[in-house]
């Protein structure tokens, strides 16, 4: 079951934008609804610090509230990691190489009165054939660890992919998975965030997961010493198990470094998820792995949305985390109106829109600020019994500058 969370805004009252904020007179505070409104953002908006400084400002004219930022994508990190840096020798992206665009983001989102949220994309996926690769062509975190890899019946590693492949992490492999909260917890102790989203929680296809140690592991569960067929429903329930116990560890780790902070997933539609790839998001609701659920409802317009959005929603009893993912890339910019509208006829939480560049190319974000998001709104206000965190001190850099990572 989803548990309501308080979106953390301390992080808005630590900038000079929140306290103008408070000096507003009290019924225009009143007047502001409470709605999640989070955008994503792909690694083509993080190619500069002015670049993150313009897309920022562009969401809070638009009055979104929540960013999800792109940090961990085609095997690397997209924040200076000391994680990631003992495993391969970089800590960096080789693309970000002297910059550290997480607290980039996070700078200016606060100074704009935005909170984040890391959104780990590639999840389980550690390499990429199109982008510093390594030596093997496949990622340099599997010239390391090769034995990390997860495969197909065949014995092959990489997936499908545009313009190369993907090569995933075997998902029962230990190390694999301790090194992936590592990541997540990592970001967590190091940076003011409202919480992270680890997506890509699921197989590739149904055809993986045949890497020595995890048929090794099914075969002492079973019993039986054969290799199973793909599609063999004992093989995909055993494999998705490994997924939802790997969510409801990762949440178990993020709330020991702090019980304030969320852990979301944006799952594929259910039951094509667990068809297709072994991913079942009703079942981590609940039981109680994910404090915020973002269902990719990706419809081209409004009436295949609201009867995607029905179906999911009658896989949760527990609607207060259930915040639905609408795509902006296919719909016209009215459906794409529509959908919102919808989703507020749910009396849900709010929206998450994928993504900014779309927004942003095809009008949509002048759209929202002359419509539906003409007025600011707050993050909703989930477990009110809790007192709000207390943002941390600030550390000086040698130049003078604050920054928002956690000393």
């Amino acid at each position: 079951m989803i548990r309501r969370r308080q979106v953390i805004t301390g992080l808005i009252a630590a900038t000079a934008t929140a306290r103008m904020a408070h000096s507003l007179n009290a019924e225009a505070e009143k007047s502001e609804m409470a709605e999640i409104r989070a955008v994503w953002l792909d690694r083509s908006s993080l190619v500069s610090r002015e670049e993150i400084k313009a897309t920022i400002q562009q969401l809070a004219l638009a009055n979104f509230n929540l960013i999800l930022i792109n940090v961990w994508s085609r095997g690397y990190p997209l924040w200076q990691s000391a994680v990631f840096a003992k495993e391969t020798g970089l800590t960096i992206d080789p693309g970000f190489v002297g910059r550290d665009p997480l607290s980039e983001v996070i700078e200016e989102a606060a100074l704009a009165g935005l909170v984040v949220m890391p959104w780990f994309e590639y999840g389980f996926i550690g390499g990429y054939s199109g982008y510093f690769p390594g030596v093997g062509g496949e990622g340099l975190l599997f010239d390391r660890h090769p034995d990390w890899m997860a495969r197909t019946r065949s014995g092959g590693g990489g997936f499908s992919a545009p313009g190369g492949l993907f090569y995933w992490m075997s998902h029962s492999n230990p190390e694999v998975r301790q090194f992936l909260i590592r990541l997540v917890e990592e970001v967590c102790l190091r940076y003011l965030i409202v919480g992270v989203q680890f997506d890509r929680a699921r197989y590739p296809q149904l055809d993986c997961g045949y890497d020595s140690l995890t048929l090794a592991a099914y075969r002492q569960h079973t019993g039986d010493s054969g290799v199973p067929d793909p599609s063999d429903s004992q093989w995909m329930r055993w494999r998705a198990e490994q997924i939802n116990r790997f969510i409801l560890e990762l949440r178990q780790r993020v709330k020991r470094v702090s019980d304030r902070l969320m852990v979301s997933n944006a799952p594929i539609v259910y039951p094509y998820s667990y068809v297709n790839f072994l991913q079942e998001y009703p079942v981590w609701v609940a039981q109680g792995g994910v404090d915020l659920v973002m269902p990719q409802i990706y419809r081209r317009d409004g009436d295949q949305f609201e009867a995607e959005l029905n179906r999911q929603l009658v896989l949760v009893t527990d609607r207060q985390g259930f915040v639905p993912g609408i795509d902006s890339t296919n719909p016209t910019v009215a459906e794409l109106l529509r959908m919102i509208e919808i989703v507020r006829s749910r009396q849900l939480p709010g929206v998450a829109i994928w993504y900014y560049r779309s927004l942003l190319n095809k009008g949509a974000l002048d759209a929202l600020r002359q419509g539906l998001f003409s007025q600011r709104a707050t993050l909703p206000m989930m477990l009110p019994e809790r007192s709000l965190p207390l943002s941390p001190p600030r550390q000086h850099r040698p130049d003078g500058r604050r920054t928002l990572v956690r000393p």
